[in-house]
């Protein structure tokens, strides 16, 4: 054919079976077809199994980094060094190409599946043939293929190419969109970070004689400012006793944190060395009071009306309670009150020898619990006792609450006034007797939470014009008394490393030192630990001599004490007054509030320390940080449902079941479609009456032709191209573009 030559009016070959089927077995040779392994190309195949891998390793990191805890090592050095997003990025990146590959190979497929099941309208047969060779992008194969073949294929090709061609497209376009998914299931939580050794300072060094401080008073302690928090513990409870008549905290022994800031104590996860540890057990019971006195100007009781009144008698308890060393005889006390507020109370701590220097078998000992430092029942007579005993006494008050039974009630008639003989006044006390078991030591601990917590602090309510105390009294509620958890008290577990926290008591340099000091030659040679000595309740400047002494619950103290108050006392500051009223008018036991108490007084005095003590011990901690993570809270492992990472693998598992499903097809729909074979693609589409007209076309273009021949369009049947389809068909051992009608099959 030369150039002068006009173009060959040569129709296409067209099938002479009336009806035309797809090509199966049964219409193209056996012999002809290749194995599905060499149509798909090794390499392909090599690709292909690559990119299963990478999706089903993706798949699987991401499950890792969703629902593994911080117990896993790598899961734990993954979040804390802020490699999360890094990671989710870059494995996303591979599950993109992953599945961008597999569409191109199921495109090319289903290509072939269209091409040899005659699916193929004429117009568009080189869009579907090349898309054998490396499948299609999305535009061009929505606009080329699936659209020619939604309106011109035959009956049947939408829902066997049209639809797996889409969902290719669709998941491979929406895996685009993994990594804004998945990173917004990351939430900014804290983790358990790494373990540090330290060596911090926890309390003043006991050189053998002495404890270097200088003492404070009841007056600064139980007198002074609201604390600015209450700091997070470690608690060790057990049950308390349940009685008439009694009213107990149970057993409580909390340990403090020796870190000076809010943050530092709100993030420790886990602590592990030596602690200072108290014991602030308190119990309460019905008292028996004899020989009650009530007087202002003597203790024969004169009385004055103007004067502050002083009640004086004994104490003895009336039933024995877990740990309680009681007195061998009743115990006198002279306690000052105020009858200024017939709603006011009185705590007097009780005279107790054994707490003083020295100690004396001839001096009244009130009784006390034995902490759960110490050996019990006593090992002897003068084992160091711990603890103290507290009258608590309202006078005339008729709205207390009557508790578990553990307040006592007593007519007291008073003489006449020194003025007029003739007047005499009756009052009625109210009186319960609470023993504590307060001490203090240092002992080898762990300490440990699930989550980080946050410090209460004391907000003030405006509709009540009252402290609000809900916050804090959830923190310092007894454990076994709390309907809360540790975690949502806001605090930590505390175990001992030992079998008992009971040890010998020790003068060895470095220890906590004895439990009650002892004198040589006329000068003390110890003195007992800080924080027992800021909660017991002296006189000022009388050494080590506790008890017998009140702090007075009444917000007018300070108004009439001055003048008329000259009794061993002290005002309570207001935080003191109102958590005690608090509860007590809150139908909590008395035995709650002077523990809740007792326990604020000993950390204030302990933090109140922390930078000058010069105890140190070496101690394994480790503390919650922050962190960009998808597991569970604070590192444990996740159990909520997370949405980007369900969508995530909802298109993935629905694009590789598609994908089968189209290699499926290509298996067993087609016979000899190689994929990536570009030449292949281009000859079987390329015809005699094809070729002719490219070349003619090729020709007038070279030769500078401004009109353009038009070649004859290919007639069918039904009289237009786009009505015609076309597939491929071995025709004397050559594969051929073959013509059908449209709607055929």
């Amino acid at each position: 054919m030369d150039e002068k030559h006009a173009i060959t009016e040569t129709p296409a070959p067209v099938e002479t079976e009336t009806e035309i089927k797809p090509n199966t077995s049964e219409t193209c040779d056996p012999q002809n077809y290749d194995t599905v392994w060499r149509r798909v190309g090794y390499l392909s195949l090599g690709v292909l199994g690559l990119s299963l891998l990478i999706v089903l390793a993706s798949v699987g990191f991401f499950c890792f980094l969703w629902y593994s805890n911080a117990e896993n090592t790598i899961w734990h050095k993954i979040m804390i060094n802020e490699w999360a997003t890094r990671a989710i990025s870059l494995t996303s990146t591979a599950l993109r190409w992953a599945v961008a590959t597999q569409a191109a190979l199921g495109l090319a497929m289903l290509a072939a599946v269209a091409l040899e099941g005659y699916d193929v309208p004429l117009a568009h047969t080189a869009d579907v043939s090349l898309m054998r060779v490396n499948g299609g992008q999305l535009i061009p194969t929505l606009l080329d293929v699936c659209w020619p073949l939604s309106r011109f294929g035959p009956p049947g090709v939408i829902p066997r190419t049209v639809l797996p061609i889409l969902v290719l497209l669709g998941t491979s376009t929406l895996v685009q969109f993994t990594s804004t998914a998945l990173l917004s299931d990351l939430r900014t939580d804290v983790l358990p970070g790494y373990p540090v050794h330290s060596n911090l300072s926890i309390d003043w060094w006991f050189d053998g004689n002495f404890f270097r401080w200088t003492p404070t008073t009841a007056e600064i302690m139980w007198g002074g400012n609201k604390p600015d928090f209450w700091p997070a513990f470690a608690e060790l409870s057990g049950p308390p006793l349940v009685q008439e008549g009694v009213s107990d905290t149970g057993k409580n022994v909390r340990a403090f944190l020796p870190f000076a800031t809010v943050e530092s104590r709100q993030n420790v996860r886990s602590y592990d060395g030596k602690a200072v540890l108290v014991d602030t057990r308190v119990t309460c019971q019905r008292p028996v009071l004899d020989d009650l006195i009530m007087y202002t100007l003597s203790h024969e009781g004169e009385w004055d009306i103007i004067f502050q009144p002083v009640l004086k008698g004994t104490v003895a308890p009336t039933v024995d309670t877990p740990r309680f060393n009681a007195s061998d005889r009743p115990t006198p006390f002279d306690c000052p009150f105020s009858r200024s507020n017939r709603r006011s109370f009185a705590i007097c701590e009780l005279a107790n020898i054994k707490t003083r220097t020295p100690a004396s078998m001839q001096q009244v000992y009130a009784g006390s619990l034995v902490s759960e430092f110490r050996s019990f029942p006593p090992l002897s007579p003068m084992q160091n006792a711990s603890g103290a005993a507290y009258l608590i006494i309202a006078v005339n008050n008729t709205d207390l609450p009557v508790g578990n039974g553990e307040w006592a009630k007593f007519e007291v008639v008073s003489p006449g006034d020194g003025r007029n003989t003739t007047y005499e006044r009756t009052s009625v006390v109210s009186a319960t007797v609470c023993y504590s078991a307060l001490d203090t030591v240092i002992r080898d601990v762990t300490i440990s939470s699930t989550m980080n917590r946050t410090e209460p602090t004391l907000s003030w309510n405006e509709t009540t014009k009252n402290f609000d105390w809900t916050s804090v009294h959830q923190q310092l509620l007894s454990g076994h008394k709390s309907n809360l958890t540790v975690e949502e008290r806001g605090i930590l577990n505390l175990k001992s490393k030992a079998d008992t926290l009971v040890t010998p008591e020790s003068l060895e340099p470095g220890t906590d030192g004895p439990v009650s000091s002892t004198i040589t030659g006329s000068i003390y040679q110890t003195q007992w630990p800080y924080i027992l000595e800021a909660v017991h309740l002296s006189y000022p400047g009388r050494g080590w001599a506790y008890g017998n002494y009140s702090v007075t619950l009444d917000e007018n103290f300070w108004a009439w004490h001055l003048q008329y108050g000259s009794w061993p006392q002290v005002g309570a500051a207001t935080w003191v007054r109102t958590l005690f009223e608090h509860l007590v008018y809150g139908n909590d036991t008395v035995a709650d509030a002077l523990h809740m108490i007792l326990f604020t007084l000993a950390g204030t005095a302990y933090y109140d320390q922390l930078p000058q003590y010069n105890n140190w011990k070496e101690v394994d901690t480790v503390s919650f940080v922050p962190a960009l993570h998808p597991g569970g809270p604070f590192g444990t492992t996740r159990t909520e449902i997370p949405t980007g990472l369900t969508i995530t693998l909802a298109v993935i598992a629905f694009h590789v079941v598609v994908f089968f499903y189209v290699f499926w097809l290509f298996a067993y729909k087609t016979g000899f479609s190689r994929l990536g074979d570009t030449w292949m693609a281009i000859a079987n589409v390329v015809d005699a009456t094809l070729t002719d007209g490219m070349l003619e076309k090729a020709r007038q273009v070279r030769a500078g032709r401004k009109k353009v021949a038009t070649a004859a369009p290919l007639v069918g049947e039904a009289g237009g191209i786009m009505n015609l389809n076309v597939g491929l068909k071995t025709v004397d051992g050559q594969v051929r573009l073959v013509l059908g009608k449209e709607g055929s099959q």
